[in-house]
């Protein structure tokens, strides 16, 4: 962060400047309110987590019967296809919310890491350091950046379904 947009940063964390001994109760409790904050997001995160399997699940044994029924293969192919593209959709979304969820959470960390400065501990300044930015990737890669290979994954997969259900539904490749 530039020295500009951190000063603007902490402007608009403390817009009545430092917190004194009259307010650093309330100083605490929105210090308080962050962390719950991001743990909520965390909650959040997983349900999205739950559903989006859920619905890949769903998908995945959608394909999977439409691939084991006996009858027209162009027809099993253009149903396949569909699903293969409501399959990509969805894992593009759920990897974009993914990448959204993880950028909401650096937000809520830099504003709590900025707070305990003023505080008498930072815990979660203090425990950042020891994983060193998330700079070392032996030492520690963030939550995003393994969780968002699950829908690439599926996304890779959905795409495969989708090529062979275009070439089977064009006549180029039959069972």
């Amino acid at each position: 962060m530039s020295t500009t947009d951190q000063s603007k940063f902490i402007a608009t964390l403390l817009p009545n400047g430092e917190p004194t001994d009259a307010t650093a109760s309330q100083f605490l409790d929105l210090y308080k309110m962050m962390v719950a904050s991001s743990e909520t997001l965390v909650g959040r995160r997983q349900g999205a987590n739950t559903f989006f399997l859920s619905i890949n699940g769903f998908l995945l044994t959608a394909i999977g019967v439409f691939i084991s029924l006996s009858g027209q293969a162009r027809l099993q192919a253009v149903g396949t296809l569909v699903l293969g593209i409501t399959g990509a959709l969805t894992a593009w979304v759920w990897r974009t919310l993914l990448i959204s969820f993880g950028q909401l959470n650096t937000g809520k960390f830099a504003v709590i890491n900025e707070m305990e400065k003023r505080l008498v501990a930072g815990i979660y300044s203090a425990e950042w350091e020891a994983l060193q930015h998330a700079k070392n990737k032996r030492v520690y890669r963030t939550f995003t950046s393994r969780e968002v290979m699950i829908p690439q994954v599926l996304g890779i997969i959905y795409i495969l379904v989708m090529l062979i259900s275009v070439v089977i539904s064009l006549g180029w490749w039959h069972l």
